[in-house]
């Protein structure tokens, strides 16, 4: 009998669906508050320096750094990120898994250039529309390290859900003239992180190894933001100046942990259950912190659309099964 437990697909005939285990659901959840977090620390670097594209560039290179660092010590992770680099070099391995750092990159860029507009809640939420639909998509093509899964009934109404509890989170802040570019941009990030997070996990299952995948994605990321600034910077001089405070120069840092973890833990989980824990715990901490700063108004939409984007993640998991009614 296997210990792991399962819920039935909710399609007539179909197969059983593992159920995603409590432990990677858990710390996705961690990973997500600690996303919110990086989104705030990421816009008020981006308001010293005045510059989103050089914000953005400071934090994807310092995360880079650290993961050198730590890939570089490890003698395993230092045979694997060789082998990996070959096997791409050599067309062992199709390259186009490996820029999933194309969709971490414009997701720290845009969280840089919207977070102070929008607000850490709201920028959130249209980040999630846009990557639960991506979940959904890539999970029924099997993109990423498991086979596909199928819509069943749990998914296809904890998805719908998701979306409509983001519409209601977003509905108070359409009102207040924030211009649909700014909504825009983090829609298309949330499709770039789910294509970024089954890419991920196809490169960790192929080296073994999540934190080769990880450097990966920051090496790339940090190669594509670079140019971004140096252009920006080009064009437009430094209006700020580096900040003296180490903590704005955290964000880097804790987005490696996220990305390591999603690497990690995907296959476990896959892309769409993934992406609603991580969900779960980004509106967490994002409420959490536009609650505490006075300068942001939390709509009671907000927080509502919070609360069933919750329930929402809770039901794509599995943990609340729906089944269809069976015919008479």
């Amino acid at each position: 009998m296997s210990t792991q437990r399962e819920v039935a697909d909710e399609h007539h005939g179909g197969a059983a669906t593992p159920r995603a285990p409590w432990w990677a659901i858990a710390i996705i959840m961690a990973g997500g508050v600690l996303a919110a977090l990086q989104s705030r620390i990421n816009a008020d670097l981006a308001g010293q320096l005045e510059s989103p594209y050089l914000a953005a560039f400071v934090s994807f290179g310092i995360g880079c750094l650290g993961l050198c660092v730590i890939v570089l010590s490890l003698p395993a992770e230092r045979r694997a990120a060789r082998d990996y680099a070959r096997d791409i070099a050599t067309g062992r391995f199709d390259w186009r898994y490996a820029i999933g750092g194309l969709g971490g990159a414009f997701l720290v860029f845009t969280q840089s250039l919207t977070v102070g507009v929008l607000g850490v809640a709201l920028f959130i939420v249209s980040v999630v529309a846009g990557q639960t639909l991506a979940g959904a998509a890539l999970d029924r093509v099997g993109f990423g390290p498991g086979e596909p899964r199928r819509l069943s009934t749990s998914r296809l109404v904890g998805s719908a859900l998701m979306v409509a509890s983001v519409a209601l989170a977003l509905a108070s802040g359409l009102t207040n003239a924030v211009p649909w570019l700014n909504l825009i941009l983090p829609f298309v990030a949330g499709i770039g992180v789910g294509l970024q997070t089954g890419a991920n996990g196809i490169v960790t299952a192929h080296t073994g190894s999540f934190l080769v995948s990880a450097l990966g994605n920051f090496t790339l990321g940090s190669l594509a933001l670079g140019i971004a600034a140096a252009v920006s910077l080009a064009l437009t001089p430094l209006g700020g100046a580096f900040p003296t405070n180490p903590v704005l120069y955290l964000g880097g840092l804790i987005g490696l942990t996220y990305i390591a973890a999603s690497a990690a833990l995907v296959r476990y989980t896959g892309v769409l259950v993934l992406s609603g824990a991580a969900i779960a715990g980004q509106i967490i901490g994002s409420v959490m912190l536009d609650a505490l700063d006075p300068s942001v108004h939390l709509s009671p939409l907000t927080v509502i659309g919070a609360a069933l984007t919750l329930l929402a993640a809770v039901i794509i998991a599995g943990y609340i099964p729906l089944r269809s009614p069976r015919p008479e």
